[in-house]
């Protein structure tokens, strides 16, 4: 790490379709040397890396989800988790420690970054929030979000889109939350509430130097 500088590691957190990506996109524009990292990328990283992890999830989900080349099928992976909870927890036991663990690792090896951003809906669940100086969360309306699966996914149907925004739980501690930006007006509109809360992190006194 430079020598009197600390990487400033935000996270960011929210429900699906609710603009996290944007608002990552945004600091990495307003702000230089930002590392953004996006767990569902990772996570599928993770997935491709770990012959291990494949099998695991083929024996706790079904041969169903295993495509060519031994390659999970994300979609169906997605459509038996989010339609049902105790799918999702048995998903999320064998993920969430290979995530934190890799994560934590990228950060380590990140001191040439004055920013490292984690996009990620489970930043709580998946106790990333223990990570981060910053946590903002992300919020837009049912409406918005649900217009925005659909322009995204063509092939999507109603059913599952519907079954994407009903089937997310979140824990979301609303009293580690720093910031809130609410994603309801333009694309100008939430530029500037991100770039005011940007300079909100660097005016808070901590930003910059070490803890000591």
């Amino acid at each position: 790490m430079r020598k009197g500088v600390k990487i400033i590691v935000v996270g960011i957190v929210g429900k699906i379709a609710s603009g996290k990506s944007t608002v990552c996109s945004y600091i990495e524009r307003i702000r230089k040397e930002v590392l953004i990292l996006d767990l569902d990328k990772i996570a599928k990283e993770i997935y491709c890396e770990n012959e291990k992890v494949v099998q695991e999830l083929k024996y706790l989900f079904g041969k169903e989800i295993i495509g060519q080349k031994n390659k999970i099928k994300f979609k169906i992976l997605a459509r038996k988790v989010f339609s049902n909870q105790e799918e999702l927890k048995k998903l999320n036991k064998t993920m969430f420690p290979l995530i934190r663990e890799k994560v934590r690792k990228i950060i380590g090896t990140s001191s040439k970054k004055n920013y490292v951003v984690i996009d990620a809906a489970i930043l709580f669940d998946c106790n990333l929030h223990l990570l981060c100086d910053h946590i903002i969360h992300v919020k837009a309306e049912r409406n918005k979000r649900k217009k925005f699966l659909r322009n995204k996914n063509k092939d999507m149907s109603e059913e599952d889109i519907n079954m994407r925004l009903d089937g997310q739980h979140l824990k979301i501690n609303n009293s580690l939350v720093s910031y809130v930006i609410e994603n309801n007006g333009s694309k100008i509109n939430l530029y500037k509430k991100v770039k005011s809360v940007l300079d909100k992190i660097e005016n808070s006194g901590n930003a910059i130097q070490d803890k000591q």
